[in-house]
């Protein structure tokens, strides 16, 4: 069985499957008057909110347990990876700080997490 991805895989160069989806909205601020009439404006001077959920390829588990080491030893902390759709790199946190491992096979895994966008 060929595997898509054979070099160790960092948060800093994920690759994703087709499970793998993106979404963003935007914070903001809304006031109701009595007459009916509403206001809204953006939140803050990052209102972009992005987050991704992400599934890995399958690995073989080594490559995996190391994936996940790093993972854990992110905890709190973020780190730039430069999304498919995005021209440059991001920062980015695991939100929440949890992650999902499956397996293929006795040998094979991958593993989902969430990421959210991190202004720093």
């Amino acid at each position: 069985m060929a595997l898509p991805y054979f070099t160790q895989m960092t948060l800093g160069t994920l690759q994703l499957t087709v499970e793998a989806s993106k979404t963003t909205s935007i914070r903001y601020l809304e006031t109701q008057f009595g007459d009916g009439y509403r206001a809204r404006r953006v939140d803050g001077i990052n209102p972009l909110m992005e987050r991704w959920a992400i599934s890995t390829p399958v690995m073989p588990i080594d490559k995996l347990v190391t994936l996940e080491a790093e993972i854990e030893t992110l905890a709190t902390g973020h780190f730039s990876w430069q999304a498919p759709d995005d021209t440059a790199a991001k920062n980015w946190v695991l939100d929440p700080i949890e992650w999902q491992r499956s397996y293929a096979s006795p040998d094979l895994g991958s593993v989902s997490f969430s990421l959210s966008r991190y202004y720093v």
